[in-house]
């Protein structure tokens, strides 16, 4: 396993090294982009599957065979893969799909991919998003998960709640919401990022009092107010001061081990309001 080198580091690795079936490497997203990782992949013709939480996509000599994200297959959940910008990622040689939903170069799906990327708009998980255009909808092809976001529309809502009501992490929102914005069906209303009610869940196999809470609410936070390293939380009449470290994909969860549970005084499925500790 390697973890926590460089990209050179990692090109090292891949493209001059030779690995055995079975070759780990594992990382995150503040380390190398998910294009970073994959034109690696694909310079040392690696066959293997790169995978993140709740998704894969596996390459056979260094070309894109299958993905799949969440509920996607194919070239929408390539996309939405390449579009994470935080989360653990790892690659494993070696292992094979079992089904074909991509076909073509690596190259041609990246270029389609950053010419997609780049029209995606900077959102916030605090942003508004409103409904404006109901007849255009029928006229306009749109994806599944597009046409859930706009059934849970019917108020404005902002992009920490959709993720919630539509079970799509924050990022894929962001890119689904940037297309519904560029065809004028909604419009995003910017919001200073503030407290959130967050959901406290329990995470298993954990010991001691630190906190998980989703990374992107972090970036934000601190793009917003600067470094912190903890939460002020609201627990009814309480107020309690928790120490934090970021988590991929956690939406509106806040994650407690059993430790943190008895220690703060906290149940799983109850809600609290949370907000930077400055």
């Amino acid at each position: 396993m390697i973890q926590g080198h460089g990209v050179n580091g990692l090109r090292e690795k891949f493209v001059l090294g030779r690995q055995p079936e079975g070759f780990k490497v594992e990382g995150n997203f503040e380390l190398i982009s998910p294009i970073e990782l994959l034109q690696l992949l694909a310079q040392a013709r690696q066959s293997g599957a790169f995978g993140v939480p709740g998704g894969q996509i596996y390459i056979e000599r260094g070309q894109p065979v299958h993905a799949q994200y969440k509920e996607a297959r194919g070239r929408e959940a390539l996309f939405e893969m390449l579009a994470l910008r935080d989360g653990q990622f790892r690659f494993l040689k070696g292992e094979r799909a079992t089904q074909t939903t991509l076909e073509g170069s690596l190259d041609n799906y990246l270029l389609e991919a950053i010419r997609f990327l780049d029209t995606r708009l900077d959102l916030s998980p605090f942003d508004e998003v409103e409904l404006l255009d109901h007849e255009r909808m029928g006229r306009i092809t749109l994806d599944a998960d597009e046409i859930s976001l706009i059934k849970h529309l019917a108020r404005p809502m902002s992009l920490l709640e959709l993720s919630e009501r539509c079970g799509l992490g924050v990022d894929a929102i962001g890119l689904h919401i940037s297309h519904l914005a560029r065809l004028s069906l909604v419009q995003i209303n910017a919001r200073t990022p503030r407290t959130v009610r967050l959901r406290i869940e329990r995470l298993e196999k954990a010991r001691g009092t630190v906190v998980q809470v989703d990374t992107h609410l972090l970036r934000v936070w601190r793009g917003q107010y600067g470094a912190f390293g903890n939460l002020e939380v609201k627990d009814g009449e309480r107020y309690l001061q928790v120490a934090i470290e970021p988590r991929s994909q956690l939406g509106k969860a806040l994650m407690l081990s059993a430790d943190a549970l008895r220690h703060y005084g906290l149940k799983p499925g109850q809600e609290v309001v949370a907000w930077p500790s400055l």
